[in-house]
């Protein structure tokens, strides 16, 4: 997901309150059962204009390694009668017959029979549970800019559990489908392919209502399994590789968002190009109440519905991208634990400006890496012990910083140029293909890197993702006209004391400007190093770090300093 207007400061007034009422996390809940594995949930959704509440019916299909009689599913139970939460009615087998079943700590415990009605370890087991209630989180019911009733799934980060009954973790990916019986003014748009529509049975031409349904048949996290209802207008694009691109605006913004929307599909043609085949059956760009600037459902991405301009617009496209990425990594390739979360949104963030740099030149992409240095900055100077990896946070929404962000962001970027190009492209592709509709921790990403560079990486993972901070470097120059050489001396100064291993790379330029020449490649590992550079004439000015390739702060202004 992305902040309004790539801004990400901006989440704070977005959330407004979200955060504090999110779910938390210990390491005593994990939210799995080990030994048990969704493989489809079979999702059933009754919507109403007269009230809030919902009625549901999902039929969750999984597997368990042994012989227990007993599993849970995440579903939020209503505090009082009159509370949101949802209400279990009943929970039946495959067979008809009815289940017992309990609703506690937020969760409805199934206990199965030990019969030869239950399947066997390892087999299909099927339970049906029927529900209703009102959701406080995760199915947004409100009204659109525009005074128009609508519902979007909000899940992000597990919220899902508020209004379905899920396993409500992103290391349990299932395939799903949506059957939504609503008013028949709503079109109703949700994961995968569109399987149609139809007049629901025994209703009047006064009380219209029409059933619609959609299946996703590749596996997905909860996170990204939503459905939306409004009144649209639908623009088709046109295809990529097959994969039908959709535009979905509310009819008052239709004629502008489908201008805001329309580079989606060079966006996907390029990702397709450049990472893989794309996993999902279409890509639905969808208008919509979401709290976020844009959360990345997968096949069907909701964007902010305030953001419309109506004309080319680089924020906006900067959002589509940032989304689009996200099928790719954190809906196909997607994190095993919250922890591992750089793998989706730092990603994304970078996957994002490389869009950016392909379309518009290397100065875009350094201007979006400058403003996110910037927010890595500030960000650090409030939490300086904060790492990227961060298996300590209790509430998820914490991990919606420049962390996760820009910092993992730039650390894909300094891979890049740490392996060079050839070698990080073979390594994401690689890395996607390895876990594509699966789950992935940061060491397999880096074992994969490292494969496909030949290099040991163990220390550019740990210092850059469980080591707090950046390089804060002091230097300066001399000229030694008897010995034709410049020496250069730097310091590393992080309040922390810790020490990065930081390459450098010196351009050299005369007082007009014109590059003379460059350093190799020098390595600071230790708190204070001197380099001796040959150079037979004296330098005008030294630029540290001229491709913007080391996410570092320095003491010189734009990284230069006068030769002396």
């Amino acid at each position: 997901m992305q902040p309004i207007k790539n801004q990400f400061w901006t989440i704070l007034l977005v959330l407004s309150g979200v955060a504090a009422n999110a779910q938390l996390v210990t390491n005593a809940d994990r939210y799995t059962q080990p030994g048990v594995d969704v493989l489809n949930y079979d999702f059933s959704l009754t919507l109403s204009d007269s009230t809030n509440r919902i009625m549901g019916e999902t039929t969750i299909r999984f597997t368990r390694a042994d012989d227990r009689q007993t599993v849970w599913f995440d579903l939020i139970s209503p505090r009082t009668d009159t509370s949101a939460g949802m209400l279990v009615r009943e929970v039946r087998l495959v067979n008809g017959k009815t289940a017992p079943f309990t609703q506690r700590n937020d969760r409805v415990f199934i206990n199965l029979p030990a019969s030869v009605d239950s399947p066997a370890p390892n087999q299909p087991t099927d339970v049906t549970i029927r529900y209703d209630g009102t959701p406080a989180r995760g199915l947004i019911i409100s009204r659109n800019k525009f005074g128009d009733r609508t519902f979007f799934g909000d899940n992000w980060p597990n919220n899902a559990r508020n209004w379905l009954p899920v396993v409500d973790h992103p290391s349990d990916k299932a395939t799903c489908s949506f059957t939504v019986n609503a008013p028949a003014a709503y079109r109703i748009i949700s994961n995968g392919k569109f399987l149609g529509e139809a007049p629901a049975p025994g209703e009047s031409a006064a009380t219209a209502r029409t059933v619609t349904r959609w299946q996703e048949t590749t596996p997905i996290p909860t996170k990204v399994m939503v459905i939306g209802a409004a009144r649209f207008a639908v623009d088709d694009v046109g295809s990529v590789n097959g994969v039908p691109v959709q535009s979905w605006l509310y009819p008052n913004d239709s004629q502008k968002g489908f201008i805001d929307y329309q580079p989606a599909k060079e966006i996907l043609r390029w990702f397709i190009d450049k990472i893989g085949p794309y996993s999902y059956e279409k890509l639905a760009n969808v208008q919509s109440t979401t709290i976020f600037g844009g959360m990345e459902n997968a096949s069907c991405i909701f964007y902010n519905e305030k953001i419309i301009v109506g004309k080319k617009d680089s924020d906006v496209e900067a959002l589509l991208a940032h989304e689009i990425a996200h099928q790719w990594f954190g809906n196909s390739a997607t994190e095993a634990d919250w922890s591992h979360l750089w793998l989706s949104e730092g990603f994304a963030t970078y996957f994002s400006a490389l869009y950016l740099e392909h379309a518009y030149g290397r100065d875009t992409l350094n201007a979006v890496l400058n403003q996110n240095e910037k927010q890595i900055f500030r960000y650090a100077a409030k939490h300086p012990n904060s790492t990227v990896i961060d298996s300590t946070t209790t509430n998820l929404v914490d991990l919606l910083n420049p962390n996760s962000y820009q910092k993992g962001g730039w650390v894909l970027h300094m891979l890049r140029h740490e392996v060079g190009d050839d070698a990080f492209w073979r390594g994401i592709r690689d890395y996607y293909a390895t876990y594509r509709n699966a789950n992935a921790r940061t060491s397999d990403f880096q074992t994969l890197m490292e494969k496909a560079s030949g290099k040991k990486l163990d220390w550019f993972f740990r210092q850059w993702l469980n080591q707090p901070g950046f390089p804060e470097l002091v230097w300066e120059s001399r000229y030694d006209a008897g010995k034709r050489q410049i020496i250069i001396d730097v310091r590393q100064i992080q309040k922390s004391g810790m020490l990065f291993t930081v390459p450098l790379v010196f351009s050299i330029r005369n007082a007009s400007g014109r590059e003379l020449q460059r350093t190799p490649k020098l390595t600071l590992d230790q708190q204070s190093q001197t380099f001796t550079i040959p150079l037979g004439t004296k330098p005008a000015q030294l630029i540290i770090d001229p491709d913007n390739t080391v996410l570092m702060r320095t003491d010189a202004t734009e990284r230069t300093q006068p030769g002396k």
